[in-house]
């Protein structure tokens, strides 16, 4: 599994030959809507950003990733994103991608295997995803970063004691990497 949210991984998210691509999910019960995401402070559009430069060689060590590996993802139907995969020798990585084709709303209207649920990364709205009804997959962060895109941020567990782990610890350290990946971006305009 290479990306977003377990169903994420597992289907949309996975960048991986042979992982389906599913349809977008619902928001989960008690989830605010695509309408009521916080106001964007400013608007960082990822057209030409190279999500394998977004984590610095500070946030790696930070969150215990030191290899960038650039590839093509399914991350959101429609079209591959650029995104990139940050690996290391802890029984996890994390996937960052940048999507163009779709804002985060995607997460959090139609229906699918997912649960979006509306949260902040710094002063931007994102959505949390995570596999509807499963936990100890991984966990993905949607940052709402311009009109129509979307910086996408996944922790993937890859061994039996980081699938253990209660969901909240995983989309906590997904939450962490997306922080980092916004505050490069940040930089970048």
């Amino acid at each position: 599994m290479l990306i977003c949210a377990a169903a994420v991984s597992a289907c949309t998210i996975g960048g991986e030959k042979g992982n389906p691509t599913t349809a977008p999910p619902t928001a989960s019960s008690g989830s605010d809507s695509a309408g009521s995401l916080p106001a964007r402070p400013s608007s960082l559009k990822v057209d030409s950003v190279d999500a394998c430069k977004l984590l610095t060689a500070d946030h790696m060590k930070q969150i215990g990733v030191e290899v960038a590996t650039p590839r093509q993802m399914d991350l959101v139907i429609g079209q591959k994103s650029p995104g990139c995969r940050y690996s290391g020798v802890g029984g996890f990585g994390y996937t960052v991608g940048t999507v163009t084709h779709n804002g985060v709303s995607y997460w959090i209207e139609g229906s699918g295997n997912t649960d979006g649920k509306v949260i902040k990364v710094a002063d931007f709205g994102a959505v949390e995803i995570t596999l509807k009804g499963g936990t100890g997959f991984d966990c993905s962060v949607a940052i709402d970063v311009a009109d129509g895109q979307q910086l996408m941020v996944s922790y993937i567990p890859t061994t039996t004691t980081e699938k253990n782990k209660d969901q909240s610890v995983l989309c906590g350290n997904a939450e962490k990497a997306a922080g980092f990946a916004l505050a490069t971006l940040k930089t970048l305009k």
